[in-house]
């Protein structure tokens, strides 16, 4: 008989926070993870508490948040008490981010997965910048070093008031919304709720900020890029520098991967020279999304690191696919 499950508040409190914590901190393997701690989640646990779901509910839709979090063994009995939950309420299900692992569990529910993109995990012990098809990142990095761009990383509990303030400056001229987001982006930079976190900081010749990248530990020995900002006048090919030097850093700190970002629909852009008509439907529709984010040009970006990885989609019924749709642009783009 299936497990009655906990009833879950409209907001979740410390002791759950502290929870998924500890469930994140045990999560390898998973991009995603710290993302469950965005501050405007709720939760489901498994039975035994040693997994969880992370979720909103946008248009009497309840959207889990990439795999759940902890013991994979785990899972199912989160993944069960999240559907009971959400049923029980008179709920929609979906779930925007779902792994290749995971995906079969949330098809038991009935629930049908169309891929939406691919994880970009850099290993470090296989990262290098030699060879003809890393010669696009090499320049990069190259451009930025005759630049005289300079890298400090740094742990964000350990930055100073004075480089708090000087970041928060450069979020600003760069309009970048650190709020923005749901499934892939933990944002509110600097507000004291990643100590941990990890900070590397990119500025010019003269010593200004070019640009800043946000690193969240998933598991022991992963990290997963947070949000990147970059200042309208930095050099070309920071970003690739501060990269390429996190997964150095990462290497000799017991780092075994470094997740940049999710890449959406890179398949699509591969076959963009051979396209069918379904293909250029598709191909127009993606960027129909082009107010929101680039999405071609960040397929671009991420494929000079050659490291696209697992399978990424969203899980929904195919009957509720315009509602679910509006629900997870206004979770990830609503701010």
């Amino acid at each position: 008989m299936p497990t009655r499950p906990k009833r879950v508040a409209t907001a979740a409190d410390a002791a759950d926070v502290r929870r998924i914590r500890h469930l994140v901190a045990v999560s390898e393997g998973d991009p995603l993870a710290p993302f469950a701690l965005r501050p405007e989640k709720q939760y489901v646990f498994a039975p035994a508490g040693d997994a969880a779901v992370g979720y909103q509910i946008r248009l009497g839709t309840a959207v889990a948040s990439g795999d759940p979090v902890g013991a994979p063994t785990a899972w199912p009995g989160a993944i069960e008490a999240f559907t009971l939950s959400a049923q029980s309420r008179g709920l929609r299900i979906a779930v925007l981010g779902a792994g290749e692992r995971a995906r079969p569990l949330w098809e038991q529910y009935r629930l049908s997965g169309v891929p939406i993109g691919r994880d970009v995990v850099v290993r470090g012990n296989d990262f290098t910048l030699t060879g003809r098809r890393f010669r696009n990142l090499r320049q990069a990095i190259q451009r930025s070093h005759n630049a005289g761009v300079k890298v400090e990383i740094i742990r964000e509990g350990d930055l100073t008031p004075e480089q708090v303030s000087d970041l928060r400056s450069l979020i600003r001229l760069s309009r970048r919304e650190d709020s923005r987001g749901f499934s892939m982006i933990l944002g509110r930079l600097f507000d004291g709720g990643a100590p941990d976190a990890v900070i590397a900081i990119a500025r010019d010749r003269d010593g200004q900020l070019a640009a800043v990248h946000r690193y969240l530990w998933a598991g022991q020995h992963d990290l997963s890029l947070d949000v990147p900002i970059r200042a309208g006048t930095a050099p070309n090919g920071v970003d690739e520098r501060i990269i390429a030097e996190m997964v150095d850093w990462g290497r000799d700190q017991g780092v075994e991967r470094v997740s940049l970002a999710f890449a959406p629909f890179p398949d699509l852009f591969v076959k963009r020279n051979r396209l069918g008509m379904l293909t250029k439907i598709a191909y127009g529709a993606v960027h129909l999304l082009d107010p929101l984010i680039r999405v071609e040009r960040l397929y671009r970006y991420l494929r000079k690191f050659h490291a696209f990885d697992q399978q990424r989609f969203v899980m929904l019924r195919r009957r509720q696919i315009l509602i679910v749709a509006v629900a997870l642009l206004l979770l990830e783009f609503g701010g």
